[in-house]
């Protein structure tokens, strides 16, 4: 897994680290994804790694803020394109489990967090 780290608010004032881990599929579903929208349109796959950069910015500093499913994953919807980020958030750890298009192949990606 890639991880970086990403410091958040948890709670009044108290800074946390949360290291930020990537499965490695979601990261080819990013890449996958950026590539796809960079052949439809010179910038447009740089456009979306931009909006999923914001994406990471708001579930570090508000992991909990999205509903967790049974199994503890969460959906945050990456803005101006078509795509979820699904999560899971652990006391040390924010795990990124797939960046999913919203009406490709729904819940391909539940099997990674097994």
């Amino acid at each position: 897994m890639h991880s970086s780290q990403r410091r958040h608010q948890t709670g009044k004032n108290e800074p946390r680290q949360l290291t930020i881990h990537y499965h490695p599929d979601a990261v080819t579903d990013m890449t996958e994804a950026a590539l796809f929208y960079e052949d439809r349109q010179a910038g447009l796959g740089e456009r979306l790694l931009n909006a999923i950069e914001e994406a990471l910015e708001v579930i570090g500093t508000h992991p909990t803020l999205w509903r967790a499913d049974e199994r503890g994953r969460r959906k945050y919807r990456i803005k101006r394109f078509p795509y979820l980020m699904i999560y899971k958030v652990t006391s040390q750890t924010i795990v990124i489990l797939a960046i999913a298009h919203t009406s490709r192949k729904p819940g391909y990606w539940k099997e990674r967090d097994e």
